[in-house]
């Protein structure tokens, strides 16, 4: 009798979450917008239509200028889709809306946990060109050479190396008799 009960119970369970997955997908479909994203968020937490409503208010907060807003969406995101394929593409937006907020020491730790992450998200390049120019609002430029020479010396493939090449450039030199720097191409020892 238990065990039938167990049963019932789960079956009306797993009922009940697929009828919530359809609604929420069909919300989604009928009547994209803000106010659905809105209510989604709200009334279907963890539904995969519910995850495209968060990074949807949170690129719209984005746009808006918003950059608090779209910080905090992102890190819904972030907290109830852990698993999801988007969830490096989140933390990047979250990172860089910090950022842009002007949240530096929040920005500069997500940025820092993105670069030493292992396996190697598929941002580690990007975060570490904006955790450089942190470091280097910050009047650190060592600690930005290092960290964007790091990723150089991974040499990933990353879309974002001609931007990690352009900021260490940019960089004043390094202090004379640095050993960690390449003799400059054509140099004779």
């Amino acid at each position: 009798m238990a065990l039938a009960a167990g049963l019932g119970i789960l079956l009306w369970s797993a009922s009940k979450s697929e009828n919530s997955r359809n609604e929420a997908s069909r919300l989604l479909a009928e009547k994209p917008g803000p106010e659905t994203w809105e209510k989604l968020i709200r009334d279907y937490p963890g539904q995969p239509a519910t995850a495209l409503a968060i990074l949807n208010a949170a690129e719209e907060a984005a746009s808006k200028k918003d950059h608090r807003k779209a910080a905090e969406l992102y890190e819904v995101f972030v907290r109830q889709f852990p698993k999801h394929p988007l969830l490096s593409s989140a933390r990047m937006g979250e990172a860089n809306q910090l950022a842009l907020a002007g949240n530096g020491a929040s920005a500069q730790s997500l940025y820092l946990r993105i670069v030493t992450e292992r396996p190697r998200d598929p941002f580690h390049t990007a975060a570490a060109v904006g955790l450089a120019r942190i470091l280097i609002e910050e009047k650190r430029p060592e600690a930005a050479r290092q960290v964007l020479k790091d990723a150089l010396a991974e040499n990933s493939g990353s879309a974002f190396l001609p931007e990690v090449n352009l900021l260490l450039q940019q960089l004043p030199p390094p202090p004379s008799g640095d050993p960690q720097l390449p003799p400059s191409p054509g140099a004779q020892r």
